[in-house]
């Protein structure tokens, strides 16, 4: 249900496309029972049902959270093209996948802290079957050593390699292997990918928007508010955890009442089940973004919005910061990083912007393309050799 994880993976099949290729996505679940797209769907049992069922109805619970999935399984239906099979386990795969090379990319793919072994090192894929990483994220500051032999094995495997992190290049570059830094997929897809995305009308009024991750949005309301109020702007709040739930009890009822009730009241508009489109349709409009979000800042610069980043609270996402300090003072100039979210708004109200490097990061692009262009090339060129034997 990740807004970057689907975006990524669609910018990349476009990618492909424009440079003349038939890119297809190979529908692999990241959990054996796809949880982490199905949420709740995915549940099993009767009872589990029925209390799915029942929260849906009643508009409370995983309510938000399952509109949230078919929301994002609507996006997937109408713009990824992925394959007719799917799996979890690699060894459950079609002994013919039915494609020439494989892609790999982008997001935490070998990051063997959420996922060991990496999966994405394609450890069980059929070696005849040339493979590249296209912005592949490590998302790690350093490799544990009982990993090592795993990653050094799984580079070997690799036509070429890139990364989206100079971390990343790095980690790759200390076990022997070559890596290229190139730039996020969803700058390397061409701008008209996202035009049809944009909002349709300017709003009529200047517009703040706050996109989090892992933060505590009942922290973050009376800040919006009192912002919506200073400065007769909507504000507009898109969190990533969904609404409590206090059980079925009375007073967990009475509770779960309250909390819709206070945000039912806020001046505030939270997008509790914002879909893909939403998020991106928001980003576009916005006068001022505030976030802590990756990807937020990757459509903040195609949508050129002027754009705060703050450090998450959250100890996880903190290890992760580093990724998105590379733009500050080279591809964006101004006062980008912000320590919390009171400064990034004051940074507003001073009437501060930041401005895009649009020769350096034009240069980026470029370069990021003609290094996949050649990648694809040279693997096209053995292709061609061993059918003419």
């Amino acid at each position: 249900m990740n807004y970057g994880c689907t975006l990524q993976a669609y910018a990349m099949q476009e990618a492909y496309r424009q440079l003349g290729h038939e890119p297809i996505i190979i529908d692999r679940y990241i959990t054996s029972d796809n949880s982490l797209l199905l949420g709740p769907l995915a549940r099993k049992g009767f009872k589990s049902k029925v209390s799915l069922f029942l929260k849906f109805f009643l508009g409370v619970g995983t309510f938000s959270m399952t509109l949230r999935v078919l929301k994002t399984l609507r996006f997937h239906k109408r713009f990824l093209n992925k394959t007719l099979y799917s799996f979890y386990d690699w060894n459950d795969a079609p002994t013919n996948l039915g494609v020439d090379m494989i892609s790999v990319g982008s997001d935490q793919i070998w990051n063997a802290n959420l996922y060991s072994p990496v999966p994405y090192l394609l450890k069980y894929v059929n070696p005849k079957i040339p493979r590249i990483s296209y912005a592949a994220s490590i998302g790690m500051p350093e490799l544990s050593p009982k990993y090592i032999d795993e990653y050094r094995e799984g580079f070997a495997r690799f036509k070429a390699i890139s990364v989206r992190e100079r971390q990343a290049v790095q980690l790759v570059n200390i076990l022997g292997f070559e890596a290229k830094q190139v730039v996020d997929p969803t700058l390397l897809a061409e701008p008209s990918t996202w035009s049809k995305f944009k909002i349709k009308k300017t709003p009529k009024r200047k517009r703040l928007l706050c996109y989090t991750l892992a933060e505590d949005i009942f922290m973050i309301l009376p800040i919006l508010e009192e912002y919506s109020k200073k400065n007769n702007c909507d504000v507009i709040l898109l969190p990533d955890r969904f609404e409590r739930f206090n059980g079925w009890r009375p007073t967990g009822l009475y509770n779960t009442l309250k909390l819709k009730m206070r945000i039912a009241s806020s001046p505030v508009k939270l997008y509790i089940s914002a879909a893909i489109e939403d998020f991106m349709r928001e980003i576009s409009a916005a006068d001022w973004i505030v976030t802590n979000s990756y990807h937020a800042m990757m459509f903040s610069v195609i949508y050129r919005r002027n754009v705060r980043i703050i450090v998450p609270t959250d100890p996880v996402r903190k290890g992760m910061h580093a990724r998105m300090e590379e733009f500050s003072n080279t591809i964006i100039n101004g006062p980008l990083m912000q320590p919390d979210i009171k400064s990034a708004l004051q940074s507003f109200e001073n009437g501060d912007i930041v401005l895009y490097n649009e020769e350096e990061l034009q240069k980026r692009i470029e370069e990021s393309r003609s290094w996949l262009k050649y990648q694809l090339k040279i693997i096209e060129n053995v292709k061609t050799k061993k059918s003419n034997k």
